[in-house]
């Protein structure tokens, strides 16, 4: 019946979450938080103590006493177990000597050693291993260094002779006066235009009409650019 019901319930839910809109959520089960306290409609109502019968009261009360009987059993059975373990372990410490105890710590001095030496061979191979890596890195670092020196130190060489050789046409306290009647002896115009065929005129005084070997400046431009 308890099954039915809660089929019927989530079909009318689900019927219902169908007809309303999309953005709409059901919560279904939800409980009060326990931080809320006691609503005030409830806080002097006494819950009504509901009666039990007998058939219950019995069956609780055979279910408690196993459940008693066999806790004491397990708790008997612990207790008596490790108090055997307790005297088996004393008897066998009394019954050893003082010959036998000292047998007993070399053997295990001696495992001990046995297991240092393991772990500090283990650890020699381990750090042996890590150091030549290590070796390596700083060799393929100390090689990468030495070649990237090589190659500043060939651009610095390339850089000082492009220099050197520019150097020798600049102008200095010498040959002033020289490059001054050079420069006005041979003037240069580095205006220039471009027509729609792709032809270049250099000069602002050049003439488009014909191809650009032939063009001659016309006197009124001539004018125009001295004025």
């Amino acid at each position: 019946m308890f099954r039915s019901a809660l089929t019927v319930l989530s079909q009318t839910s689900e019927t219902k979450i169908t007809n309303c809109s999309i953005g709409l959520e059901f919560v279904r089960w939800r409980r009060k938080p326990r931080w809320l306290p006691v609503a005030k409609s409830k806080v002097f109502r006494i819950p009504e103590k509901k009666p039990q019968s007998m058939d219950e009261k019995l069956e609780l009360l055979r279910l408690h006493n196993h459940y008693k009987t066999q806790m004491r059993s397990m708790r008997m059975y612990l207790r008596e177990e490790s108090q055997r373990i307790r005297e088996t372990s004393t008897a066998d410490h009394l019954v050893m000597s003082v010959e036998e105890e000292e047998a007993e710590f070399q053997r295990c001095l001696n495992l001990n050693k046995e297991w240092n030496d393991q772990i500090a061979a283990e650890r020699n191979l381990r750090l042996e291993k890590e150091n030549a890596a290590k070796r390596e890195y700083i060799k393929e670092r100390l090689e990468l260094a030495k070649e990237r020196e090589e190659d500043r130190l060939q651009r610095i060489e390339e850089i000082v002779r492009k220099e050197k050789e520019a150097s020798k046409t600049f102008i200095t306290r010498e040959n002033i006066d020289q490059a001054i009647e050079t420069a006005l002896a041979n003037p240069l115009d580095f205006n220039f235009s471009i027509d729609l065929r792709g032809n270049l005129y250099h000069g602002r005084t050049t003439v488009p009409g014909g191809p650009p070997d032939q063009k001659q400046p016309q006197p009124e431009l001539l004018a125009a650019a001295a004025n």
